[in-house]
């Protein structure tokens, strides 16, 4: 008889983990409604208020949650689909594992992947900032970055009908990375902006907003995680 009560993973948990980790990810959107939370200066919550807790244990669930998505998409054979989807999954385990290893440094920076907090806060010398913080931030954004690049690559070689929506959000992503790393430079060049771990607002949630549509599309095509049908050989006439 089968053992009913073994745990089984499919390609579903792992669709829904990856739509679910995006969803964390927006959770900023929060500051529209919480107490004392909407009106704030660049900064994406602060010290002690109800949207810093709220962001904190969102951004640390959904990194354990791209971690299983990452983890389950490897394991449903991709390898035969080709070395870009491969690379895909794997820059996405290590998005995830950067993202959490942020999350888990003390400091001023609500959002794991903040780059460009965790360089003012570096710059300007505040309590809790520190260097590993900052390059697990770079490494958690340059991961997504090629997560979703190879995805893109990956979509197009397999012309699927969705390959356009899918390059455009690596695009959209290629512009917001770059921004956020070139403004965390020009920051921490600079000794900061004056205001001590305050992230840079409107572009850390264009980041954040690229990152939930990537993860939602890796989630939503279904091509990422079906195996690539073995074609039998051609018989011998």
């Amino acid at each position: 008889m089968p053992n009913t009560g073994q745990l089984h993973w499919d390609h579903r948990d792992g669709r829904v983990a990856a739509v679910a980790a995006a969803i964390a990810y927006s959770f900023w959107v929060l500051e529209i409604v919480l107490p004392g939370a909407a009106g704030e200066q660049g900064a994406l919550a602060t010290a002690g208020s109800t949207l810093q807790v709220v962001l904190e244990n969102a951004h640390r669930t959904a990194a354990i949650l791209v971690l299983v998505a990452a983890g389950l998409g490897m394991a449903l054979g991709v390898r035969r689909h080709g070395r870009a989807l491969t690379v895909s999954w794997v820059s996405t385990a290590v998005f995830g594992a950067a993202s959490l290893a942020a999350s888990l440094f003390s400091g001023p920076c609500v959002v794991s992947t903040d780059v460009s907090c965790a360089s003012e806060s570096l710059a300007e010398g505040v309590a809790g900032a520190s260097v590993a913080q900052a390059l697990t931030a770079v490494l958690a954004v340059l991961a997504a970055l090629a997560a979703v690049v190879a995805l893109a690559v990956d979509r197009w070689s397999a012309a699927d009908r969705a390959r356009l929506l899918v390059v455009t959000v690596a695009v959209l992503q290629v512009v917001a990375a770059t921004l956020v790393l070139v403004t965390a430079v020009v920051v921490y060049a600079s000794s900061g902006d004056g205001a001590s771990g305050v992230a840079l607002g409107l572009l850390e949630r264009f980041h954040l907003v690229t990152l939930a549509l990537w993860l939602v599309v890796a989630g939503v095509l279904p091509g990422p995680w079906k195996k690539t049908p073995v074609r039998a050989p051609a018989a011998v006439r």
